[in-house]
């Protein structure tokens, strides 16, 4: 686990700078800043580490192979366009260029299509069953990036590498090249890593800033933001890694300054009315919630658009940020 070095050099980074000079650093100041008591001895802390206990044994390493998959893809589909509509002369012939343009555009895309995932999953009433236990959390640690219902994470993971491979495979075709021999692992290895390291940082405790790049990289604090239950940041920062996206396409919240907040889904469904504080829990309501809306969507037109429900309605179904 060499993420969790990092989360701990972050952390402890951020809090020293944080504390006024007339205090000084200890051992004992910086362990409790990088794991703080309270945080990981809470309900919601320990169905976190349960669950990513539990995805681990059945089958967490799977995901690494999805950026794998996804480069296969953008290799297949080269081959088919080729086969569709003849063989494209190659337009470039320096092998760093192709290899960093290839990583580029299939990181650019699998991000896109993470982001619109994301958004989805917090609009779509269906998807947000799925996704909602992720947001119950009260707590954020290390062992929050794994707060993942297994549908959710089996489901829906898959998605933006299978888009970027496809999105790689067009500009395959229409450089005439292919993924280059022995540079398939590297760029799956490389994107896998970018991706896990920016995520896994973004579940840190501490609101750390990256300055003027939050509005490019998903910085702790925007993640912080995103899972606030504060109605002004409901569906906001839905960035993976690059809050580009967010600024682009109006779901970016930079938060003010000394603006706080508290991490849960809403008032309702908070401390021990938290549908998702045990495993149980975490594992069957989203079952039960999922036949509900099947139910409705079955049943016809709801009754009421989404913009007539007041906020306490939609709060079960839509996320906080």
């Amino acid at each position: 686990m060499w993420g969790l070095p990092l989360f701990a050099i972050i952390v402890a980074v951020a809090f020293a700078l944080s504390q006024q000079q007339d205090k000084p650093l200890s051992w004992k100041s910086l362990a409790g800043a990088i794991f703080p008591r309270d945080l990981h001895s809470h309900a919601s802390s320990r169905v976190d580490r349960w669950n990513a206990i539990i995805l681990f044994v059945i089958g967490f390493p799977l995901v690494g192979l999805f950026a794998l998959n996804g480069l296969a893809i953008a290799d297949n589909m080269a081959g088919l366009l080729s086969g569709s509509f003849g063989p494209v002369a190659p337009s470039l012939h320096a092998e760093w260029v192709i290899v960093l343009l290839q990583f580029s555009v299939f990181f650019l895309a699998t991000d896109f299509a993470g982001y619109w995932v994301h958004y989805w999953c917090h609009t779509n009433p269906f998807l947000w069953t799925l996704h909602k236990p992720h947001h119950t959390a009260e707590t954020l640690t290390p062992w929050t990036l794994y707060r993942q219902h297994p549908i959710e994470f089996f489901l829906l993971n898959g998605i933006p590498p299978v888009f970027g491979g496809l999105v790689t495979g067009v500009l395959l075709y229409g450089m005439g090249t292919a993924v280059l021999p022995g540079t398939m692992a590297c760029i799956g290895v490389l994107s896998y890593i970018l991706f896990f390291v920016i995520d896994f940082l973004s579940h840190a405790h501490v609101p750390v800033s990256y300055g003027w790049l939050d509005r490019i990289i998903l910085a702790p604090v925007m993640h912080n933001v995103h899972h606030s239950m504060e109605l002004e940041h409901r569906d906001k920062n839905n960035a993976v890694v690059l809050t580009l996206w967010d600024w682009m396409f109006g779901t970016l919240h930079l938060p003010r300054k000394n603006e706080t907040w508290r991490w849960g889904v809403n008032e309702e469904e908070y401390g021990d009315h938290n549908p998702h504080r045990t495993l149980r829990g975490f594992y069957g309501e989203p079952f039960v919630m999922a036949a509900r809306e099947l139910r409705q969507l079955l049943a016809g037109p709801r009754q009421h658009g989404p913009m007539e429900l007041t906020e306490e309605q939609i709060g079960d179904r839509r996320p906080p940020a």
